[in-house]
Order: C-alpha cells, then sequence, then structure tokens
C-alpha cells in the first residue's frame, strides 16, 4: 500500500476531480484531476462551502447553507453563525483538513459583500503548510 507522499510523487497517481468542472484534454482526461491530496482538499472545500444543506442529492446535511446567510440583514452575529457553519461543516465531511484560521469579514466599501478567508493544512499530507482559499460573495459582480 502505497503512502499519501508517495502518491503525491507518482505523476501517474490522481486524488479526484478539481473544481470547477470544465472540460481539459490536455491532462489525460476530460475533467481536470488533483494530483496532490492538498488539491484534492481545496476543491473538497470550496465544493462543502459553496453548497447549501439540502441541495446535494443523497446527502441533504452536506453544505454550510453560507449562502442563505447572504440574503439575510447582516446582524452582529452574523459573521459568528457563518464561521460557525463552515467549522461544523468541516469537522463533519473533512475531518482531515485542520483551520488554522478562518476570517468572516465585510468592508466599508461594499458592506453587502461578505469576504471569507480560509487558512487551512491537509493533516495527511503537510500538516505545516498552511493553504489560503478566499472567497467574495454578494460583489454584484
Amino acid at each position: 500500500m502505497a503512502t499519501i507522499k508517495q502518491l503525491n510523487l507518482n505523476n501517474d497517481s490522481f486524488f479526484g476531480l478539481k473544481f470547477p468542472l470544465e472540460y481539459n484534454s490536455s491532462d489525460g482526461g476530460f475533467f481536470p484531476r488533483a494530483r496532490t491530496i492538498t488539491e484534492q482538499a481545496t476543491s473538497n472545500l470550496k465544493n462543502l462551502i459553496l453548497t447549501n444543506k439540502g441541495e446535494r442529492v443523497g446527502q441533504p446535511d452536506f453544505g454550510c447553507n453560507v449562502t442563505d446567510f447572504l440574503f439575510e440583514q447582516i446582524a452582529e452575529d452574523s459573521f459568528d453563525l457563518i464561521e460557525t457553519s463552515i467549522k461544523d461543516a468541516i469537522e463533519q465531511w473533512l475531518p482531515y483538513v485542520t483551520i488554522a484560521n478562518l476570517i468572516v469579514n465585510t468592508n466599508n466599501q461594499n458592506p453587502n459583500a461578505v469576504f471569507i478567508v480560509l487558512e487551512f493544512t491537509v493533516d495527511a499530507e503537510d500538516p505545516n503548510s498552511i493553504q489560503t482559499l478566499t472567497f467574495n460573495f454578494n460583489t454584484g459582480m
């Protein structure tokens, strides 16, 4: 049985599909594939955070419901609720990911925008290598 580090070094090994799904014939397959567990974890996190509970067939508890918060009046606890939703979902669905830092915020330039910055590590690959994902919701673009 090969270890994750050995699979990461093998150019013929893949961990799954990367998101967004799009045609990619140059990679030897129809969809882009994740060559490392960190690439796959990044795609899994995007998928988890951008999915509402009840949206995924067969797994009604999968997701974070972040977009539900976007259509509510922003209150003092809104960012705490989003943060809790994300943390709970990651703990349940991606236990191999550790959150190093999670920031949910808005800014003065666009008070309707919600920014999420997630810094994380993938325990199975390199628990010291921090990766960053940024989400920008409700910007009007």
